[in-house]
């Protein structure tokens, strides 16, 4: 890539991190390949993305980091401590090759719990399994969570021992002489009386403290009013850590499940969703939509949104959390039922972790929608410029490129970038092989590719609203003539950048500017180096530029590598490398007996006939 396509590239990233949401989060970054190859977080991911080009990050392989990504993604979460957690969880995934890996990879904390035991208990685990039992969790600080655990153990006296110490015991242990424990293991405890117990415990996982706090608030206010002070500030710090829980510090309940929850955020026409894929438990991805011109009802946007989001052979989870109470979420279970082999429930949680999750789903659908209006803004100025530039009729969306590669006038190739709204559509990119002609002919390989182009666009109703020749005026003659022939009325204009130090003279200027060759106008329009315009088109030419000369080495490389020997069907790579690794050479091939070739290619003697035959031809 070019040193100017390079700075382009890092302009974009910049704009990226300069529009990234001011909330807590994890941020992703791929390279070309759409591979991640690191995962960081953020106490606000806008002003962390920021010091990466602000010189504030301090680490020297930044640059080297910076030079590999093509794209930021950012997870919003709700909480520092969650992102904390959701961090550690993509890098488990992704093993992103610029994130250092502990040694000590333990996982975090969590919290277990049996309902099936005959006296369930708080267990502290590591892992978590899908093994029926109740998982919260898990916790970033595990010294916050051992206050937590002391607490409870304080306030409500469930046993704290294994199973095998509480089935041998033959008398009450000193848990239960200070009143942490109730002694299922000796004493008549009734069951319900002990679940009872187990449901307050649980109350103030799930941050249901009200009534613990208020109880022990009344202790601190009792032995302050009884001058015992140092007792009241325990109770004080007691109180502290529940309230810090309150709000349900924990990311997920966590029960090994598979679920997708869709967020949304709607203004208008316009609206953001945002998917977040929940596997055994842990969130794995995010996945945003932004969408204009909604015609529909919030209810059938999600039921259309879902139903897309599913085509395609993406796995679809056994639980799908939506928005707002559907009227149609019946017809949708059955529907997606069918296409999963298995059940499949849709529905909408208020409470708990699930309103959680659906709580962060919508900050995230926010986040998209913001810095989707913050671009689409951006692009309106851009298209706005070439519109009133240009003269056009109308201000593009769609925008194309051409531009022609060849090698002395040999494996002449085209290609065509298209951006739309002012971002690249990499999957709409043509190429095109313009192999017949024997000398450099620019003007008439632009004519064809124009003509290919604009003549299948027509045909599936994709013309663009303006097309962009990489070339001069010659170019934009030929390139006039193929869409005036095919009848059509797509706006064409070409782009290039002063060679000579002549031109430069000639211009009164100091540096070499881009110039647009617009039709109709005598001279050249020179456009200011800074403007957002002048931005905008280079990116452009610079992308097919890079498209077409990669398309054009893949094509010469091919043929230069390409013996007699690859035209004969029939004949694999394997058989290929195995014959010319004992022959060395094709000539020596096509002198040998059709039964030596048949061995050493290990092939059928009527294949090795052919080859005789094919390279004795050539």
């Amino acid at each position: 890539m070019s040193e100017q396509s390079a700075e382009e590239k890092i302009e974009v990233l910049r704009l990226q991190a300069l529009n990234a949401p001011a909330e807590p989060g994890v941020y992703l970054m791929r390279d070309a390949a759409h591979v991640v190859i690191y995962v960081g977080k953020a106490k606000s991911l806008c002003a962390r993305l920021k010091t990466y080009f602000s010189g504030g990050d301090g680490r020297y392989q930044i640059e080297f980091l910076l030079r590999r990504v093509v794209v930021f993604e950012t997870i919003v979460t709700q909480t520092e401590e969650q992102a904390f957690i959701l961090e550690r969880d993509l890098i488990a995934k992704y093993k992103p090759r610029y994130n250092i890996r502990l040694k000590d990879d333990k996982s975090y904390l969590s919290i277990r719990i049996d309902e099936r035991s005959e006296w369930p208990r708080l267990e502290l685990v590591r892992r978590t399994e899908n093994d029926g039992a109740t998982y919260y969790g898990p916790y970033a600080f595990s010294g916050e969570l051992r206050n937590l655990l002391e607490v409870i153990r304080k306030v409500i006296p469930l046993r704290t021992c294994s199973d095998s110490v509480l089935y041998n015991r033959q008398r009450p242990c000193l848990e239960y002489q200070i009143k942490r424990c109730c002694a299922p293991c000796c004493l008549p405890i009734p069951p319900e009386e002990y679940r009872d117990l187990l449901k307050q415990a649980v109350g103030i996982l799930e941050g249901k403290t009200a009534a613990t706090i208020k109880k022990m608030s009344a202790k601190m206010e009792s032995a302050a009013e009884g001058l015992r002070f140092e007792e009241a500030a325990a109770w004080r710090d007691r109180v502290e850590v529940l309230e810090s829980f309150q709000a349900g510090h924990s990311l997920i309940t966590f029960r090994g499940e598979n679920r997708d929850v869709f967020g949304m955020v709607r203004e208008g026409e316009s609206a953001a969703v945002c998917v977040l894929l929940v596997r055994n438990g842990r969130i794995t991805e995010s996945k945003p939509f932004v969408l204009d011109d909604v015609q529909v009802s919030d209810e059938e946007l999600i039921e259309a949104v879902v139903q897309q989001f599913y085509e395609g052979g993406r796995e679809i989870p056994c639980e799908i959390i939506v928005p707002f109470e559907m009227t149609n979420a019946s017809v949708m279970e059955v529907g997606l039922a069918a296409r999963r082999g298995g059940k499949v429930s849709v529905l909408f949680a208020q409470r708990g972790s699930k309103a959680r999750l659906l709580d962060m789903a919508e900050i995230n659908a926010r986040a998209s929608f913001v810095g989707a209006r913050t671009k689409e803004s951006e692009w309106d100025s851009v298209a706005e410029a070439l519109r009133q530039t240009l003269g056009l009729r109308q201000s593009p969306r769609r925008v194309e490129c051409v531009d022609i590669s060849n090698f002395q006038g040999s494996d002449t190739v085209g290609a065509v970038v298209v951006f739309f709204d002012g971002v690249a559509d990499k999957r709409a990119y043509r190429r095109y092989n313009l192999s017949h002609y024997e000398s450099p002919n620019d003007f008439a390989s632009i004519y064809e590719v124009v003509s290919r182009r604009l003549k299948r666009g027509a045909a599936e109703n994709t013309l663009p609203d303006l097309l962009v020749i990489d070339g001069g005026a010659g170019q934009l003659s030929m390139a006039l003539q193929a869409r005036d022939e095919l009848g059509l009325s797509v706006e064409i204009v070409a782009l290039a950048k002063m060679r000579t130090e002549s031109e430069v003279q000639s211009a009164d200027v100091t540096w070499k500017p881009e110039r647009l060759f617009i039709p109709g106008r005598e001279e050249s329009l020179l456009l200011d180096e800074g403007a957002p315009l002048t931005r905008f088109l280079s990116r452009i030419r610079d992308e097919v530029h890079r498209f077409v000369i990669t398309f054009h080495r893949e094509k010469r490389a091919k043929r230069v590598f390409q013996t007699r020997l690859d035209v004969v069907s029939g004949v694999s790579v394997e058989m290929r490398r195995r014959l010319l690794r004992h022959f060395q050479t094709v000539q020596a091939i096509g002198s040998a007996a059709p039964e030596e070739i048949a061995s050493i290619g290990r092939m059928p003697i009527t294949l090795a006939r052919r080859i005789v035959v094919e390279l004795k031809k050539a």
